[in-house]
């Protein structure tokens, strides 16, 4: 992901964080004042493994690059005069003073509504605007925020939510007269059927299908209690924290907000309980949020921040040493010059563990032939991904031994013809893939591109940064109920390290040897990257997987997308 820099400032201590997925360093000017907020302790980012790449997607355009917005009226003067002033006082401010302009690469509307917007990352997603049921602290992904207490009965069939009392939902400004009450059971239950995707087929929420994979429908215990009920047994934490548990969560916003203000309103404004409300949010320009007073639970220092949009790294950069802007996102291979470069500037960390990766997913390795919970047949053979033979996706179906039930080899869609003699396709797939994991160069992206702080990883969302994660772990291979079959056929943890010697080696066992030009009969590999929780360092990611791959003579060719 990517780093955020802000210029030192006795306010800045009290600028809320918590839900902010990024790193902040700071510039210098006072003492850092003392805040009353709560916000997730500090920790070392993430560490990208590679992006998700889906396979052979349609040719796409790629989209037009986000313009720069013109440099954000300055208040009196920086936002360091704030501190300045405090510091010429006896006595502290009574409340929140000051403005902080913010860079950031890209600024998206607020969407008031997500379970039926884009999936993309909304402006008052940016700052403080919003809070979670749980956040991360201390090592705890399952710290209560919005919540007071949780509990999960013994069978593991639902999990129970107590909320806090007196939380307020705020009113963006300029809509300050609107009173829109405090949070209730009622309105996280009909929060959570609204945006679950399995309760509600038509949510389209960026985490619908995350939230419908743990949840089912909620409902009202009391005035600030309320029950979800759990698809399987989960006990150890829940997809609604901040960070660190099963993937981030949004945060939490309104619904009914709809029916007090209508759809068109709600959709362009976002009622939350943040100690932070928007006002006026302009897509590709710029975005306010606005300290709130007797919030709940935080008091913060910074009165106003305003963020505008400014696509490259580097004008940040240039914008955050001449004073234009006070905070700045920059790639991680810029860290070190940028801090080490100015006595003005401070590494301030404010995302804990290393939970943001980047994931290759091959995609059209659909082998489930009835749905889980209702029974319904899902003839996955019927998928465009099985019209031909792909050297990364798995067949089962050519095998008469894997049919389940009626099933037979009535479903299979082509004729199999490169395994080598005695291979599934199952298993020349698998070394496809494993050929391909093992020629990435984690530890050299790490290096070269995130500034050597991050984790390489080689499963998505598990890792040594993450819960539970035990290095002394047994490898080896299980049936489905549990029981170890064999030592043979597992694969340890830790590959071997851009290792294009042994991945070739891999890709000769799968039956894809290098011809006398080192070409490989594998086609139609389209690598598919977007910028998302990364930062735009993750289009550098992809490309060095490209390059990476392509020395093992595939052809291969890359799509950059917006994210969502």
């Amino acid at each position: 992901m990517s780093i955020n820099i802000l210029r030192k400032s006795g306010m800045l201590a009290g600028l809320l964080v918590a839900s902010m997925l990024m790193v902040l360093v700071v510039a210098c000017g006072g003492d850092d004042a003392e805040t009353s907020s709560s916000s997730s302790s500090s920790a070392a980012p993430a560490a990208p493994a590679a992006p998700k790449a889906p396979a052979a997607p349609q040719a796409a355009a790629k989209p037009e690059a986000p313009k720069a917005a013109a440099p954000a009226a300055k208040a009196e003067s920086k936002a360091t005069k704030a501190a300045s002033a405090s510091k010429s006082s006896t006595s502290a401010p009574s409340g929140p003073s000051g403005k902080l302009i913010r860079a950031h690469h890209e600024v998206n509307p607020v969407f008031g509504t997500p379970w039926s917007g884009p999936y993309k990352w909304s402006a008052a997603d940016l700052i403080g605007i919003g809070e979670h049921l749980f956040y991360f602290d201390k090592g705890n992904a399952m710290t209560p925020q919005m919540a007071k207490s949780w509990t999960i009965d013994p069978a593991g069939t639902k999990v129970t939510i107590e909320l806090n009392a007196g939380m307020k939902w705020q009113s963006p400004k300029g809509s300050e007269d609107i009173d829109f009450g405090f949070v209730t059971a009622e309105d996280r239950v009909r929060w959570f059927n609204t945006v679950n995707g399995t309760v509600n087929p038509d949510s389209s929420y960026p985490d619908s299908g995350d939230v419908g994979a743990i949840f089912t429908k909620a409902s009202v215990v009391d005035d600030l209690t309320f029950e979800v009920g759990l698809v399987s047994p989960v006990f150890f934490c829940l997809p609604l924290s901040e960070f660190g548990c099963l993937g981030a969560a949004p945060v939490q916003g309104a619904v009914h907000h709809v029916d007090m203000m209508g759809a068109d309103w709600a959709s362009k404004n976002a009622v939350m309980t943040g100690p932070y409300a928007h006002g006026e949010c302009t897509a590709g320009d710029r975005c306010s949020v606005f300290a709130v007073e007797d919030h709940w639970r935080a008091t913060p220092n910074v009165a106003e921040i305003e963020v505008i949009q400014v696509p490259e790294s580097q004008t940040q950069v240039a914008m955050l040493k001449s004073g234009e802007v006070d905070m700045a996102v920059v790639d991680y291979k810029l860290l070190a010059d940028v801090v080490s470069g100015s006595d003005d500037l401070r590494f301030l960390e404010t995302m804990p563990g290393g939970y943001v990766g980047q994931s290759i997913i091959f995609p059209g390795n659909l082998w489930e032939e009835t749905h889980a919970r209702t029974g319904e047949a899902l003839n996955p053979w019927d998928s465009p991904a099985y019209d031909k033979d792909v050297a990364w996706i798995g067949d089962p179906w050519q095998e008469d031994s894997y049919h389940e039930g009626g099933t037979d080899s009535s479903v299979v869609r082509y004729t199999d013809t490169d395994n080598p003699a005695g291979m599934t396709d199952m298993e020349q797939a698998r070394l496809v893939r494993l050929a391909l994991s093992t020629a990435l160069d984690r530890n050299g992206i790490n290096d070269s591109l995130l500034n050597g702080i991050g984790t390489p990883i080689y499963s998505e969302y598990m890792g040594p940064e993450y819960p539970g994660w035990d290095p002394k772990r047994d490898t080896g291979v299980w049936d489905a109920a549990g029981t170890k079959t064999s030592a043979t056929g597992g694969v340890i943890y830790e590959l071997p390290d851009g290792d294009i010697e042994a991945a070739g080696a891999l890709l000769d066992q799968a039956g894809y040897p290098a011809d006398a030009d080192g070409n490989r009969a594998i086609d139609g590999l389209v690598l598919q990257a977007y910028a998302a929780e990364a930062g735009p360092v993750g289009l550098e990611v992809a490309d060095t997987v490209m390059s990476d791959w392509a020395r093992l003579g595939i052809e291969i060719s890359g799509l950059v997308e917006d994210y969502g």
